[in-house]
């Protein structure tokens, strides 16, 4: 089978999954679409955490007039309490005008971005599990988008994005998908140096992600659901696990460095160790991603308190190695494997940046100039990547890309449905109120 992987890129292997059968209307006229008559974009936030805070920052700080009309969240609190933080900060005066479309609920994003016109934006930062839906609806309306990542959990989560964004395409939508890094000046550069053989052939790449714990969030006044929507990172079906969430920019950023080449198979393992939060997380894990040429890409998590630390991508050729990506604001190459600094033959002469504002600034020019921009695929090529390896580790197996995506297995089936009310996906013990029978076995657990 590997044989006939080799350099698997998105296209091909979106071809011959069959995933863009039957979705393009052929022969559909592109409309243009564009923001408001007097230029003005108006935003829809929707999900009002730590990112989705930072994203509606930087869109509003977009060249060009931008303004915030909705807001929703889950919990209405949240939603009121976000924004009366955005509407006292003086850098933003004038670029708001919510009134009373502050929306609570798990429905509350349709209301959000029903008051936007086609061409305006949505801003979604929601729990991982619920972009698929989200998207789908903005999409629906004929509004821009900026998703963050991951964009999924499971493999039919990733199969309703790439459905959804058929539509968008022929809409002339304008999507970006929050990996930053790939908009980090100096990560660019850097990529493509590697990419021009600065490094030479690309024999191995290592990722790692290794720091002290992640905290616990409970709340004995909520309910289950309201206790997995609020720590959202604790809960597979939520985030994906910390396999996607946290590691998706550094997986992503040595397939692309490797030209957009998709790893073909995973295995690895992964547990707990010393962790004894009532949650699904793992404190650890360490998998191996098989490429087509034979090369292969190591990673390694920990979130064990006073352990050793690294958060980088290192990735070696024949001619050197090269440390980038997420974690690592000065990449550089070294003409060994030692990584020192009196090694180091190259580094990017680029600026910093912000890439945080830079993803949002590429995202509006976009819209503003009616130009293709659309990342998506891209954005589901490094979620599914990383979704696979989270189903080797809990299976226990080793598993090809395409069984992962043969897989039917959905983490929150019918979370579109869920309202504040419901029965929570994962559900805890009714006498003792533990989680244990929730994470994953590896040799028993199945999810292909």
């Amino acid at each position: 089978m590997l044989p006939s992987l080799f350099n698997t890129s998105r296209r091909g292997f979106l071809k011959t999954s069959g995933i863009l059968a039957g979705t393009v209307l052929a022969g559909t006229a592109v409309p243009k679409v564009h923001a408001a008559s007097d230029d003005t974009i108006n935003l829809a936030w929707v999900g009002c955490g730590g990112r989705g805070s930072g994203a509606v920052r930087q869109a509003l700080s977009t060249a060009g007039p931008t303004r915030l009309v909705a807001v929703a969240d889950a919990f209405d609190y949240r939603a009121k309490n976000a924004y009366n933080a955005l509407n006292g900060d003086e850098k933003f005066k004038g670029k708001i005008d919510v009134e009373d479309r502050c929306y609570g609920g798990l429905d509350s994003y349709k209301k959000a971005i029903d008051a936007l016109k086609p061409g305006d934006v949505a801003v979604i930062a929601t729990p991982a599990g619920f972009r698929p839906a989200h998207y789908a609806y903005a999409v629906e309306k004929g509004v821009h988008a900026f998703i963050e990542k991951p964009v999924a959990v499971d493999a039919p989560g990733c199969k309703k994005m790439l459905a959804a964004n058929e539509i968008a395409k022929q809409k002339n939508l304008k999507v970006a998908v929050g990996l930053n890094n790939r908009h980090y000046f100096r990560t660019e550069e850097t990529v493509k140096a590697i990419q021009d053989g600065k490094i030479g052939d690309i024999i191995a790449c290592y990722v790692y992600r290794m720091h002290g714990p992640f905290g616990f969030f409970y709340d004995n006044k909520l309910s289950a659901l309201q206790n997995q929507l609020l720590g959202f990172q604790n809960w597979t079906w939520g985030s994906g696990s910390f396999m996607v969430d946290w590691m998706i920019h550094n997986i992503d950023i040595c397939c692309w460095a490797r030209k957009e080449m998709l790893p073909v198979s995973v295995q690895g393992q992964g547990g707990r160790q010393v962790r004894r939060a009532n949650d699904q997380m793992f404190d650890h894990a360490a998998y191996e991603y098989r490429f087509g040429d034979g090369v292969k890409m190591i990673v390694q998590l920990r979130q064990i308190a006073n352990t050793y630390s690294s958060f980088r991508s290192v990735i070696h050729g024949t001619k050197g190695s090269a440390v980038v990506g997420e974690g690592v604001g000065d990449p550089a190459i070294y003409k060994g494997y030692l990584e020192r600094k009196e090694d180091i033959v190259w580094q990017p002469e680029t600026p910093r940046c912000d890439s945080y504002q830079e993803e949002h600034n590429r995202l509006f020019e976009a819209i503003r100039s009616d130009k293709p921009y659309n990342e998506v695929e891209r954005g589901v090529d490094a979620t599914f990547t990383s979704i696979c390896a989270r189903m080797a580790v809990d299976s226990g197996q080793e598993l090809t890309r395409e069984q992962c995506w043969a897989s039917a297995y959905e983490l929150a089936p019918g979370i579109e449905n869920l309202t504040l009310d419901s029965e929570p996906p994962v559900k805890p013990d009714r006498e003792t109120g533990s989680y244990a029978a929730s994470i994953a076995i590896p040799g028993t657990t199945k999810q292909y």
